[in-house]
């Protein structure tokens, strides 16, 4: 699964799943371009990985903003002349709770990012890797995007449309060499998680036992996957939705 010389654009850096992804491709030889809207922990990231700038790019955006969103990829494709892959890990839990007690204002904003800001990625992304006719996307969705998730109608909605985006693109742009795919994660252990679902022994009792393995995954679990979907190895394969769930959605 060697990245070297590729370049490779990683959403939703800055913690969890995206800073997962991003230490596995830098060290696997992958030029970075890490964006995310928290400023001061994207900074420490690329400053942790790499002392050679022209190797780690840093953009803070927010991908609800699809100006930002198409002027970062931009950006990076025109530094290293292409865009080879692109991993998208951002996205927010939301409101929680009963549908009709839900605030739709609070729908709107997950929906902004969770989905309109999927699809300013993939927009943006494919411009790019259309005109070459190759490249490799990975979006991150959820065990939500495959099965229902209670109390969490907004975010088990946009997860199943990221499958429905990952799913159609990956058929209109097969013959132009570009592979589309999707991981649905399980419970992850990530900073999300432990401030939300996870935040006491309960939640995260309950959570974990969803789970055929019992226990949370890890972001590095997740990279793994990632990582081999968005290399050569997975040159045959697109449009599949790995399950990395510890066996949820197999109840």
């Amino acid at each position: 699964m060697n990245l070297s010389g590729k370049t490779v654009y990683v959403t939703g850096a800055a913690s969890g799943i995206g800073e997962a992804v991003a230490r596995r491709c830098h060290a696997e030889g992958a030029r970075l371009a890490l964006v995310d809207r928290d400023a001061e922990r994207l900074a420490a990231l690329a400053q942790s990985l790499s002392g050679d700038a022209k190797h780690v790019m840093t953009r803070v955006v927010d991908i609800s903003d699809e100006t930002a969103v198409a002027a970062s990829v931009d950006a990076f494709a025109e530094q290293h002349g292409r865009l080879d892959i692109a991993i998208n890990c951002a996205g927010i839990l939301g409101p929680t709770g009963p549908l009709h007690a839900t605030d739709t204002a609070a729908y709107r904003a997950l929906m902004a990012v969770n989905l309109d800001g999927m699809f300013h990625c993939l927009k943006h992304q494919l411009r790019h890797m259309h005109a070459r006719e190759q490249g490799s996307i990975v979006n991150i969705a959820s065990a939500a995007g495959l099965v229902g998730f209670p109390s969490a109608a907004a975010y088990t909605a946009a997860k199943h449309a990221v499958v429905g985006l990952t799913r159609t693109c990956a058929i209109d742009y097969a013959e132009q060499g570009i592979r589309v795919n999707a991981i649905a994660p399980g419970g992850i252990d990530t900073p999300l998680i432990r401030a939300t679902t996870c935040a006491t022994p309960e939640g995260q009792q309950m959570i974990e036992s969803m789970h055929p393995m019992k226990r949370l995954g890890t972001p590095q679990e997740i990279a793994n996957a990632a990582v081999f979907l968005a290399s050569d190895e997975a040159s045959f394969v697109t449009g599949s939705v790995m399950a990395v769930d510890g066996g949820w959605t197999s109840w």
